[in-house]
């Protein structure tokens, strides 16, 4: 196992599960593709999530100007134009930034494994890596849905999950509205169901502004 591994290893000792995290950050990106190997980082959002609560007052968010080509079939999902990313940050610049923005807190993710080799990617040779624990929702709702009836077989697709959940859709394929969507599942795995009507609405609307 290489130092970087060993180093994921050891500080993923500190908590055998996200719920016994005092904080967590729920992280997204749109990117240019769905090939880490071409693809570039459009936007950046993220959103801590602390107790019961998710803070989005404290949000992080950007668009970078990506390096490679907008596909035109992404475009209908994520909404961004070449032109509406062509002044945003460098992929340099961003992930630099969003890294010294997220500190030593672990993050939480749909895919989140993709999410953070993009953001690596585009790290500086000399920025720190995103060494910190991860926490993928896929594995989270897998694991609770297989602890109340073992010969369940749960769909692992996003919409899915937070359909079975009852998490409001809003927003969805902007990394704002994701990252909080996924927040929401995971605070409705920890804590019970979502809330709905009035504080859902409430939710929703903040995803959006």
């Amino acid at each position: 196992m290489s130092l970087r591994g060993l180093r994921r290893w050891w500080r993923s000792l500190a908590s055998a599960s996200p719920y016994e995290e005092p904080e967590l950050v729920s992280l997204d990106l749109e990117t240019s593709s769905l090939d880490p190997a071409t693809a570039s980082i459009l936007s950046i959002a993220a959103v801590p999530v602390r107790g019961r609560r998710i803070v989005l007052s404290e949000r992080y968010e950007c668009v970078v100007r990506g390096a490679a080509p907008v596909d035109r079939e992404a475009v209908k999902y994520h909404r961004l134009r070449p032109m509406d990313v062509e002044h945003g940050r460098s992929p340099e610049e961003a992930a630099a930034e969003f890294r010294a923005w997220l500190g030593e807190r672990p993050l939480l993710g749909y895919c989140i494994g993709f999410d953070c080799a993009m953001l690596e990617k585009a790290l500086p040779r000399s920025g720190a890596l995103l060494d910190g624990r991860r926490y993928d929702l896929r594995e989270i709702y897998r694991r609770r849905v297989l602890q109340r009836n073992p010969d369940d077989a749960p769909s692992l697709v996003l919409d899915d999950i937070l359909g079975a959940l009852g998490v409001p859709v809003a927003g969805r394929h902007t990394a704002l509205g994701d990252a909080t969507a996924v927040a929401m599942a995971f605070l409705g795995l920890k804590f019970g169901p979502v809330a709905t009507g009035a504080s859902a609405r409430r939710g929703a609307a903040a995803a959006r502004g």
